[in-house]
């Protein structure tokens, strides 16, 4: 078949015919430049005879392009983002102030702040007898307010001041140091021993802070021992101690609250002045006092502890007798210091749900030994030197029922005390009883209701003038202790 003529020109004007809109009479669409003119269409040929002529469907006009739309904000073309600053590095001077900063919280997360408050309201009285009445008195009072301040850089360093506030029978609210420590650790768990330790300043003696781990209700009142001026807890000296075998686990640790957990037990051995932590020396002489506490059952059956504490030295003052010169026969006169000596027996079970202790105490002579009622004087016994320390006797039986599930216990308590003691020299049985309910922490924060009842033995005493009252106390505590 013959190639047909102007075939590139047919083509061109099918592909340009959208574009031309002369033929409609429509108005022309913006361009940027005219479209090129197109040539006349080539006449349709004619089809063979055999295939009639099939009418061209009709061109679609070209859609009228809408008019211009005002441009959306949205539709806006937008500003090119800045470009990203360059990371520059810290000077000199901030990389020096971010190192210092970074020094200086490492440093003070050493440091370890608590605090211990005894709040208090009283209300008690004396029971009428012996030709006197009975009388009553009500009164808010603190107990007690510690500061303590541990620095602790390392695992076996540890340097730590408590401060210690009280009332005065003046009045007078007094602060004093009650430790002022540091103590080396060293971090070893053996068989034999575990984390041997030692403490010098004013540091702990042996055995207070031992029994106030095991009966935690220092809030009432001092320990049996403490209460008749025997001893107190700290001292100025050294303190050697460890934990026998290894430290039995943290489960069985929490449960029984100890602070001393040998799977075999503990020991601890100071010297010290002699004076506690709120007296003076006034002799060289040192005391040497030792504890050893041991688990029968070992780590099998932990709860269970024999104790025995002792105290052997000199009190810290004598007896001094002063008289005026002027009068005869010259009376005055100045004694050797008295001998101290101290020993207690303590049975003890510690478990998540009850607490109990019995404790046996005998010996001669207080902490302080200067007490009159303490020592023999002139005008006794003529078979007793005198200054001479005096002999005591006394026990001591604690029990407490926990109830973790409601955050209670209840507690009981029954001293005996044979022996001269602060104000007389009769013997007296002092009873407990108490309920507890920890708002915050197992022996933590608590709020604490007691009644105390102290009868005194005196019926041999021919003297009706040096009988003594019996009294009684109801006490609301609220323990505070924050670390």
């Amino acid at each position: 078949m013959q190639r047909p003529k102007y075939t590139k020109t047919i083509l061109l004007s099918l592909l340009l015919l959208p574009l031309s809109t002369s033929a409609r009479g429509q108005s022309p669409s913006p361009a940027p430049s005219p479209p090129p003119t197109a040539r006349p269409a080539e006449p349709a040929r004619a089809r063979p005879a055999d295939k009639p002529a099939v009418a061209r469907p009709e061109a679609r006009p070209t859609a009228r392009p809408a008019p211009a739309r005002a441009a959306d904000p949205a539709s806006k073309t937008q500003p090119a983002a800045p470009a990203k600053l360059a990371k520059t590095k810290p000077g000199k001077a901030q990389r020096k102030e971010a190192k210092l900063l970074k020094k200086v919280a490492r440093f003070l997360s050493f440091f370890k702040p608590s605090t211990v408050w005894y709040l208090q309201y009283r209300y008690g009285g004396t029971r009428e007898g012996h030709g006197n009445d009975a009388s009553t008195y009500n009164r808010f009072f603190v107990g007690r307010g510690y500061v303590t301040l541990k620095f602790m850089p390392t695992q076996w360093f540890e340097a730590r001041v408590t401060m210690d506030t009280h009332q005065d029978e003046a009045g007078d609210w007094k602060v004093r140091l009650k430790y002022l420590y540091t103590r080396f650790k060293l971090p070893i768990e053996t068989k034999i021993v575990s984390e041997p330790f030692v403490e010098f300043g004013i540091a702990h003696m042996p055995w207070l802070d031992y029994e106030e781990h095991i009966n935690y209700y220092r809030a009432q009142g001092v320990m049996i021992s403490e209460r008749n001026k025997l001893h107190n807890s700290a001292d100025l000296g050294i303190t050697i101690g460890t934990l026998l075998g290894k430290k039995l686990p943290k489960k069985v640790i929490k449960k029984m609250g100890d602070k001393y957990p040998g799977s075999w037990g503990s020991m601890a051995l100071g010297v010290y002045n002699g004076t506690g932590y709120h007296d003076i020396e006034a002799n060289n002489n040192k005391v040497l006092e030792g504890r050893v506490s041991l688990r029968p059952g070992g780590p099998f059956f932990p709860f269970v502890q024999l104790s025995y504490f002792f105290t052997y030295g000199k009190s810290a003052r004598n007896l001094v007798i002063e008289d005026d010169p002027a009068t005869l026969p010259d009376e005055s006169a100045s004694y050797r210091h008295p001998w101290w000596q101290n020993n207690i027996a303590m049975l003890s079970f510690s478990h998540k749900y009850a607490v109990l202790t019995a404790q046996y105490l005998f010996g001669k002579g207080t902490q302080r030994g200067s007490q009159s009622n303490w020592l023999w004087q002139p005008s006794e016994d003529p078979s007793r030197s005198p200054g001479t320390a005096k002999k005591y006797r006394g026990t001591s039986v604690f029990a407490e029922f926990r109830m973790p599930w409601i955050r209670s216990s209840l507690w009981g308590r029954y001293d005996w005390f044979d022996g001269p003691y602060e104000g007389g020299e009769q013997p007296y049985h002092r009873f407990f009883a108490a309920y507890a309910f920890h708002f915050w922490g197992r022996n933590a924060n608590l709020v604490m209701l007691d009644f105390e009842y102290v009868k005194f033995d005196d019926r041999k005493e021919p003297d009706i003038a040096k009988r003594r009252q019996d009294r009684w106390a109801l006490t609301l505590t609220v323990q505070v202790k924050l670390k």
